[in-house]
């Protein structure tokens, strides 16, 4: 099954992998080698936090960090995008 990504058209999902992973001490090379991903898919998802993974590789990805599929993605508020917006 090939994989796909999306980038929502509100930009209101994020996924927050980079700070996952900085928190960890891992980069995106060494995950993709132990989730066995593209280093490409692994890096484009952490430098672009609208780039939402497929199941598939959020999957993968929470198997290896042992976490749960929210501690990777993170729905942002209306009041957060207007905090953001007035700053």
């Amino acid at each position: 099954m090939p994989y796909y990504s999306s980038r929502p058209s509100e930009k209101r999902l994020i996924n927050r992998l980079s700070d996952v992973l900085d928190e960890r001490g891992l980069t995106s090379f060494r995950l993709s080698k132990i989730a066995d991903l593209s280093p490409t898919t692994t890096r484009n998802i952490c430098v672009d936090p609208f780039y939402i993974p497929s199941p598939e590789v959020l999957e993968k990805i929470c198997i290896v960090l042992e976490v749960q599929p929210g501690e990777i993605l993170k729905l942002r508020t209306k009041m957060e995008e207007e905090d953001v917006a007035a700053s």
